[in-house]
């Protein structure tokens, strides 16, 4: 299995979140206090999605590296 595209894929997700975040903390300046802890509820929750989509794309990465380490040394 060829794991460099699809680690590309997960990094691809990872940013699409990490900018929705960005945009959902510049909503926050004008958020009413009695909506606060919902807000940061929400943050929390995307950000812990994203953090999941970095480590398996990093995974996915090394994976596919080791893979092609392997290949070059064992059939040059």
């Amino acid at each position: 299995m060829n794991y460099g595209p699809l680690s590309q894929k997960y990094f691809n997700e990872a940013n699409i979140l990490k900018n929705h975040i960005k945009f959902l903390k510049n909503q926050y300046q004008g958020i009413k206090i009695d909506e606060d802890l919902q807000f940061k509820d929400r943050i929390s929750t995307l950000y812990k999605m994203y953090l999941g989509l970095v480590h398996t794309g990093k995974y996915l990465k090394r994976k596919q590296e080791l893979i092609d380490r392997c290949k070059k040394r064992f059939y040059p």
